[in-house]
């Protein structure tokens, strides 16, 4: 396994400063938020190609693209079709980045595995955009969120299962499912099994009440903190994932907020540092 940077750790700041500060923090991937000043889907292109000359000269690759697709208000009709050409327009740029992996969303708010219509026309819908990645040499992921069809552990099971794509499967994040379920460990890690294609790491801590939270779930509050000091089970599950054999990449996506450049760079070496040594217990 090794450490990647989720670019959402800068996400105020363009590509230019931040390549050549994660390479000489440690990192030698980056997963690329596709949203401006990083990528910006409307203009494909331009702005892979831009992005693609700044992290060459850094020597970072680009391990995955991090995209909000996989959200239409319907699985049917102009809003999945129109979806589907958001997808093609990220796959386009995946190319150009020679990124060999495009994460989507599992769906809307609201929607659940447990409603046979909507988790059969979901299915169909990814299923679609899985062949279309599969056409131009990329994988596809669905994230593990709190809210969506993707919203636990079976859920997920479920919705991968479902599509039955060899070109799909899940990407694990641990803070966002630790929010959902409460915790997260090693039986997730279990459950999932090959179906894991991705990893995030984050890290946060459950409150007693609103009071200065950055999450909530369910009427749950959370906040982000710096990894190793939040409730997470992160050392549990990357112990588990090294145990099981995988040997991918892991995305630190802090969501953490910082002040200004110098702390956003020394919170990212704290990142790095702890994400380091928890790949390192793993396969101790």
């Amino acid at each position: 396994m090794r450490a990647a940077l989720h670019t959402l750790m800068f996400g105020g700041y363009p590509l230019e400063p931040v390549a050549p500060v994660a390479r000489e923090i440690g990192y030698t991937g980056v997963a690329l938020m596709c949203r401006p000043p990083h990528l910006d889907l409307d203009n494909p292109g331009p702005s892979a190609r831009a992005g693609s000359r700044v992290l060459t000269e850094s020597g970072l690759q680009v391990v995955g693209l991090a995209s909000g697709l996989g959200r239409p208000e319907s699985f049917t009709g102009a809003p999945a079709e129109a979806e589907l050409d958001g997808v093609r327009r990220a796959l386009e740029a995946a190319n150009i980045l020679d990124a060999g992996l495009l994460r989507l969303w599992g769906g809307a708010d609201g929607m659940s595995v447990d409603n046979a219509d909507e988790l059969s026309a979901a299915a169909s819908w990814y299923g679609r955009a899985a062949s279309v990645a599969a056409d131009a040499g990329v994988r596809v992921t669905i994230e593990v969120h709190s809210q969506g069809l993707a919203s636990s552990t079976s859920a997920t099971c479920s919705l991968v299962d479902a599509i039955d794509h060899p070109n799909l499967g899940a990407a694990l994040d641990t803070g966002n499912l630790h929010a959902a379920a409460t915790s997260v460990g090693a039986d997730d890690v279990a459950q999932l099994g090959a179906r894991i294609f991705d990893v995030h790491v984050k890290d946060m801590r459950r409150l007693p009440d609103a009071e200065g939270h950055t999450l909530e779930v369910d009427g749950r509050y959370y906040v982000h903190v710096p990894l190793g000091e939040g409730d997470v089970r992160n050392g549990e599950t990357l112990g588990q994932l090294a145990a099981g054999g995988y040997t991918g990449w892991i995305a630190n996506e802090s969501e953490c907020a910082w002040p200004d450049w110098d702390t956003s760079v020394s919170a990212a070496k704290h990142e790095y540092a702890e994400l380091d040594s928890l790949i390192r217990a793993a396969h101790a």
